[in-house]
């Protein structure tokens, strides 16, 4: 039985994805580790510290199928981290190379390198997924440039936008996102080679060649200084993936809000086989909506955990470094799930401009900015304001409509803003973004490497 909804046959696939379970299977970490040691012996012949023998008698593992019992069982047995692989490893090779294998190093050295490779991989498949998001919604910025609905604030009726604008928003956001991807990668992707305390005094002289040379053969940043307590990268990640999803959840929250019958503006896509309630067949529920919004809520909260292992106790400290080791993965299944989802969502979503605009000519306060502009330069606007907010209270009060409430009060000029749809700057707007948006574009592509 699966302890984890993220590993459940029934519901694996709401909170995680086909592509993030093989990220973090065990056995696909423990491969990650093992590629990490090749990395680190080979880079160990490279500068003459161990035979180039016992280098290729160690990468001659890779692929190889380990006993994960038997890693378990001496993990178990010596209450250490990596010893029960290295254990495993020694055992699959001739004796001079087994005496090479993780040759002066420590766990960080492995585990920390692996995780930044498995960042690595999640960056690369939330860039595709954010940058296919953003294309949508780019897309329905253009499409509804100038498609009238209402603009609402405090949760009530406003003055008028138009969808492209709304989408737009969603887009720059999105966009910013992709930035801090790409401005993150150089300092996420940096390997981790400290030793005992972090400055490498089991290699002597050869210490900054090895380093160099095993950064090199994983084709990783060669850091400054060791950062076996210094997590800021990881924790920068975490905000960057939790501003990402917080993104996706914004989205997903206004399609929630719009999809309401009584407002019925947009709806998520549907295939016909999705049952909206078992009780109630009128129901179309916005499921994948509520879905993001509730894996963007434990992506901000796991991110928080990872803030605290900022602040680890001199040289090294477990505290933090296994903290990440339960938090990033879980972090990153439900980043990936949230993406997918939304992906979905802005690629098959159901606009209606006709709802829209009936919506919006519902509501007859939706013209009371333009008209007190237009008030505003015969009477000064805080005397506009005032006439105004007295003549609305009054025919909401009464039942009588605005015109008889005004009657005398008002030019005709100025009445026949009751009648227009101004959007503003909307249009222009929406046309910026996606200009802008395609400028930069340009310059990237849809690999985050």
């Amino acid at each position: 039985m699966d302890a984890h909804l993220i590993d459940s046959a029934i519901f694996g696939h709401q909170w995680s994805t086909a592509e993030s379970r093989g990220i973090f299977a065990e056995t696909a970490r423990v491969a990650r580790w093992v590629d990490v040691i090749i990395a680190l012996a080979e880079a160990q012949a490279d500068v003459g510290i161990i035979p180039a023998s016992s280098a290729a008698a160690i990468a001659g593992l890779r692929g190889s199928r380990l006993d994960l019992a038997g890693i378990a069982a001496g993990t178990r047995t010596t209450s250490h981290s990596t010893l029960g692989l290295i254990q495993v490893l020694q055992r699959m090779l001739p004796a001079e190379a087994a005496e090479h294998v993780y040759y002066g190093a420590t766990v960080q050295d492995i585990s920390d390198t692996a995780q930044v490779l498995e960042i690595a991989e999640v960056a690369g498949l939330v860039w595709r997924d954010l940058w296919a998001i953003e294309a949508e919604l780019l897309t329905l910025a253009e499409r509804h440039r100038a498609t009238p609905m209402v603009g609402r604030t405090h949760g009530q009726p406003g003055a008028p936008i138009t969808f492209g604008f709304k989408a737009a928003t969603w887009a720059d956001e999105i966009g910013r996102s992709l930035e801090r991807l790409h401005q993150g990668r150089d300092r996420w992707l940096v390997a981790e080679l400290g030793g005992a305390v972090g400055v490498l005094g089991f290699f002597g002289a050869q210490a900054i060649p090895l380093r160099t040379a095993y950064c090199e053969r994983l084709g990783l940043g060669e850091p400054a200084i060791s950062w076996l307590t210094t997590r800021d990268r990881l924790a920068e990640f975490a905000q960057v993936l939790a501003a990402a999803v917080s993104a996706m959840a914004r989205i997903a929250n206004e399609v929630y809000v719009l999809a309401r019958a009584e407002l019925a503006e947009v709806r998520e896509p549907s295939p016909s086989s999705t049952v909206g309630s078992i009780s109630m067949p009128h129901k179309r529920n916005p499921e994948v909506s509520e879905q993001v919004v509730t894996l963007a809520r434990l992506v901000r909260s796991l991110a928080g955990v990872l803030a605290e292992t900022v602040i680890g106790e001199h040289e090294r400290d477990g505290r933090s470094w296994k903290t990440e080791w339960v938090v990033l993965p879980e972090l990153s299944h439900y980043t990936l799930a949230a993406a997918g989802m939304t992906r979905s969502l802005v690629g098959g979503l159901e606009v209606d401009p006709a709802r829209m605009l009936a919506n919006l000519r519902a509501t007859e306060t939706a013209s009371s900015e333009r008209l007190l502009s237009a008030m505003s330069a015969r009477l000064g606007k805080h005397k506009a304001q005032a006439t105004l907010q007295d003549a609305y209270r009054a025919a909401i009060g009464t039942g009588r409509s605005l015109t008889a409430v005004l009657d005398g009060r008002i030019e005709a000029a100025e009445l026949a803003e009751l009648d227009r749809v101004d959007t503003g700057a909307a249009a222009a707007m929406a046309d910026e973004v996606v200009v802008r948006a395609i400028r930069r574009r340009a310059g990237e592509s849809a690999s985050w490497r």
